[in-house]
């Protein structure tokens, strides 16, 4: 059992690197609680430096600012000298220490040698609002970057416009009209996010002659209706240090109802609810299991043909669609057919992936238009509370009440739900010693550093705010997320609302 969870791991996470398009040749992409970011110059040019790791095995990337790309370096310390080596680019760098700053000398390989000179990164300055969740280096790298307005097309009675990265190029639609206002606006944070994601990832693909590495990486097949907002990102790319080219393609998908992101178990689940949460080994057994089987089964019978392989033909265009392990962990989207699978062999077999063909009709599909679980009960979409890169719906939050810290300051307290405290615990643990930005739809709150894991699932927005300002912003959250009177206590917020009180069940009278 064990064994065969760790197969799973191991699978999906290579699956998960292509679905992100988290770049292997990225020698800094996983987070490390020993990263170090420096800022300087190189001569005369301003750099930005990231290294991690051990006496023995140091990596690190930079990047000039005026170019902006990933430059990767290797190597070691030798003494008190460090010294990296980048196979791209042919630089070599030695550096010493100098009390908190870094200094020595970089070598071109053309021979030529520059003085460096580096100290510790200070806070990104110049960053849109949904940089927030990048990591310092690639704040810093995107950092007075921003996008321009592009073509305006019309889809039905819902109205796209494209938004364009000039360096990169990389472009995504935002939705101007079509849906509720409080839809639209969880839509399209979401969007603005996944677009400066693939900005940084273009960054990040280190090339060869000062190019980037990322040859191919944009939105395709939009698909947008009533229910649903859907897209399709394809990528392909030949970043140094990889074996050979690749490509991979990620969809993504919101309720148009409410603005959430679904995954593919809210469309297509094969078992009795509640899906199991991903990264489990129930999760991962139930993809292997239970999903993959049950999608060859169904394919069988909806493209027969295309489900025998290709006899005759060369073993590597063999592809063999009734093989369960391709299904798995399918790339997937919405298209105005129903749901496309499209499926992941070995490198090998590279070409079989994603065949055309392989669409789910929307009669199969498990989705319920008149689903009528809590989370839809509402009549009108709900906000949902964001800490870092963790959303909190309204039927995560227990009580919302006014309190009083040491000094007699107004406070506001948040108290999350058991299930929802540990998500918050694992958010702050991963954002240990960061600014942290806690909104509620589209109204910031505060914003805090985080100094320590919050275990009790209780979040405390305090400062030198008055009483009306807390007032404020709890009404903010009442009103917003739609919560009962159930959920509120304090008999100081009620003649303050600007909204009426849900009923416990979350219906608004």
């Amino acid at each position: 059992m064990f064994r065969k969870v760790l197969q799973f791991l191991a699978r999906y996470q290579a699956l998960a690197l292509v679905a992100s398009l988290v770049l292997l040749t990225a020698p800094l992409r996983a987070a490390s609680d020993d990263r170090q970011v420096n800022t300087g110059t190189v001569g005369a040019a301003r750099v930005v430096l990231e290294l991690e790791g051990s006496d023995e095995d140091v990596m690190g990337r930079y990047f000039y600012r005026k170019y902006r790309l990933d430059i990767g370096l290797g190597g070691r310390w030798s003494g008190d000298r460090l010294i990296l080596e980048s196979r791209s680019s042919g630089d070599r760098l030695v550096l010493r220490r100098e009390g908190a700053q870094l200094a020595g000398a970089l070598t071109t390989k053309a021979g030529r040698t520059l003085p460096v000179r580096l100290a510790p990164a200070p806070l990104a300055a110049g960053l849109s609002a949904e940089m927030g969740d990048l990591a310092p280096y690639e704040r810093h790298q995107l950092a007075e970057l921003s996008l321009v307005p592009g073509t305006i097309r019309h889809d039905g009675e819902r109205t796209l416009r494209d938004w364009r990265e000039p360096v990169s190029g990389i472009t995504l639609f935002r939705i101007e009209s079509g849906y509720p206002a409080p839809v639209l606006a969880r839509i399209n944070a979401a969007l603005a996010r996944q677009q400066w994601e693939r900005v940084s990832q273009w960054f990040g693909c280190e090339g060869f002659d000062g190019q980037s590495g990322m040859d191919v990486s944009e939105a395709r097949s939009p698909y947008l209706s009533d229910d649903f907002v859907s897209y399709a990102w394809f990528s392909s790319w030949s970043c140094a240090g990889t074996a050979h080219p690749d490509f991979g393609t990620q969809g993504v998908t919101f309720d148009a109802r409410t603005g959430r992101e679904l995954q593919l178990e809210d469309l297509l689940y094969f078992g009795k609810p509640p899906a199991p949460q991903p990264d489990t080994s129930t999760f991962f057994n139930y993809r292997g299991d239970i999903f993959a089987p049950r999608i060859v089964s169904l394919l069988g019978q909806l493209y027969p043909n295309e489900m025998q392989p290709a006899d005759g033909e060369a073993e590597e265009d063999q592809c063999d669609y009734a093989d369960t392990s391709v299904w798995d962990f399918p790339s997937w989207y919405l298209t105005e057919h129903g749901l496309y699978l499209g499926a992941y062999f070995a490198r090998a077999q590279r070409p079989c992936d994603e065949p055309d063909w392989s669409v789910i009709p929307w009669q199969h599909l498990t989705w319920h238009k008149g689903d009528d679980t809590r989370a839809h009960r509402s009549a009108v979409p709900s906000a949902t509370l964001r800490f870092g890169q963790r959303e909190f719906t309204r039927d995560d939050i227990a009580n919302v009440a006014l309190d009083f810290d040491h000094r007699n300051f107004p406070v506001l307290d948040i108290a999350l739900r058991p299930e929802a405290a540990k998500h918050l615990e694992a958010e702050t643990i991963r954002l240990l010693n960061t600014d942290v930005a806690i909104t509620v739809g589209d109204k910031s709150l505060s914003s805090a550093r985080v100094i320590e894991p919050i275990a009790e699932g209780r979040i405390r927005i305090s400062g030198r705010f008055s009483l009306v300002e807390v007032q404020g912003m709890a009404g903010q959250i009442i009103c917003a997320m739609h919560l009962s009177s159930e959920q509120y206590g304090s008999l100081a917020l009620l003649d303050r609302l600007a909204c009426e009180p849900s009923d416990p069940q979350g219906a608004t009278p």
